[in-house]
C-alpha cells in the first residue's frame, strides 16, 4: 500500500497546530485525489488524537513521527474539509445544541512570536484596548447570546492553562462573561472529575505534575504509584476534545465572528469560515 505522510507541525499540547495540520491534510488529499485516491494519507495517532474523534477520508494512523513530510502549503478548500465529520453524532448534536441559537466568536491570543508579520488591532499585551473592541464588536449583536472560543490569559501565548476556566475573576476575558450571555466548551466537557489532580508525566514516569483546576502545573512531585492513578495523556485528552467542541461550537453557531475582528487572522477562524461554507 502506498502512502501519504503528514507532518505534525511542531505539535505540543499547549498548541496543537490544528489548523496548521489541517492544511497540510487538505495538501495531501489533493495529491491524493490527483493519484485516483490511490494511496492512503498517514498520520501520527499520538499527535493526530482528533482522529479518535472525527473521520477523516482516506487517512489512517500510525504510532511513528512523520515530522519530515507533507507540510502545509495549500489554502483550505470546503469540498475537502467538509468531509471532516465527527464520528459520534450524539456528542455532535449536544454541540448543536448548545450553540445552534448563539453568536460564537474566536479571540485569539497575540502571537507566540514578538514579530510575526500578521496585522493586528491591538498593541501586543495591551489587555484594556483589547476588550474595548471585543467589547464593541459583541455589542454590534444586541440581545444576542454567544459561544467563545478562546486562548487570551495573562499568561504568554502557549503558556497558560490547557483547560482555562475563563469564569475565573482571575481571567481577562471573565469580563465578558459577566456582561454578556455566554458559554463555552466548558458547557460540555465535564472536568470535575478529572481536576485537581496528580497525574504521573507520561514523558519522565518517575515524577507526576500537581495540576490545579485549569490543568496549569503547579508542582512537580516525585511518581506515587498507589495515590496518582491517571496519567499525563489522559489530561491531553481533555485537551483534544476541547479544541473539538471550540472548532464545531464555531461552525454550528448561528453566526460567525472571526478572530481578524479582535485580533491577528488564524488559521482556525479560517478553517471554521470555509467550512461554515459547506452548512
Amino acid at each position: 500500500m502506498s502512502y501519504l505522510k503528514i507532518s505534525n507541525i511542531d505539535w505540543s499540547i499547549e498548541d496543537t497546530g490544528f489548523g496548521d495540520r489541517m492544511r497540510s491534510w487538505t495538501n495531501a488529499y489533493i495529491l491524493n485525489k490527483l493519484n485516483n485516491f490511490k494511496f492512503t494519507i498517514l498520520v501520527d495517532g499520538h499527535r493526530w488524537r482528533e482522529t479518535r474523534y472525527l473521520d477523516f477520508p482516506y487517512t489512517k494512523t500510525e504510532n511513528h513521527d512523520f515530522d519530515e513530510e507533507i507540510t502545509s502549503g495549500v489554502d483550505y478548500e470546503v469540498g475537502i474539509i467538509g468531509q471532516i465529520k465527527l464520528k459520534d453524532k450524539s456528542f455532535e448534536n449536544r454541540i448543536k445544541k448548545l450553540v445552534e441559537d448563539r453568536v460564537g466568536i474566536h479571540i485569539r491570543h497575540w502571537p507566540n512570536v514578538d514579530f510575526d508579520p500578521r496585522p493586528d488591532k491591538v498593541e501586543r499585551f495591551n489587555y484594556t484596548d483589547k476588550m474595548k473592541l471585543v467589547r464593541e464588536i459583541l455589542d454590534r449583536y444586541p440581545n444576542s447570546k454567544f459561544y467563545i472560543s478562546s486562548n487570551v490569559t495573562y499568561d504568554k501565548p502557549a503558556m497558560g492553562p490547557c483547560l482555562p476556566e475563563f469564569r475565573k475573576e482571575s481571567h481577562w476575558i471573565s469580563q465578558v462573561y459577566k456582561d454578556y450571555d455566554v458559554v463555552d466548551y466548558r458547557n460540555i466537557l465535564e472536568l470535575g472529575d478529572i481536576l485537581p489532580n496528580v497525574v504521573q508525566d507520561t514523558n519522565n514516569p518517575m515524577w507526576s505534575k500537581v495540576l490545579d483546576d485549569e490543568g496549569f502545573c503547579i508542582n512537580t512531585i516525585r511518581y506515587d504509584k498507589k495515590e496518582h492513578k491517571i496519567g499525563l495523556n489522559e489530561i491531553e485528552e481533555m485537551v483534544i476534545l476541547r479544541n473539538i467542541i471550540d472548532v464545531f461550537g464555531l461552525i454550528y453557531s448561528k453566526e460567525f465572528i472571526s478572530s481578524s475582528k479582535t485580533g491577528p487572522h488564524s488559521s482556525w477562524s479560517e478553517f471554521v469560515e470555509i467550512y461554515r461554507k459547506k452548512l
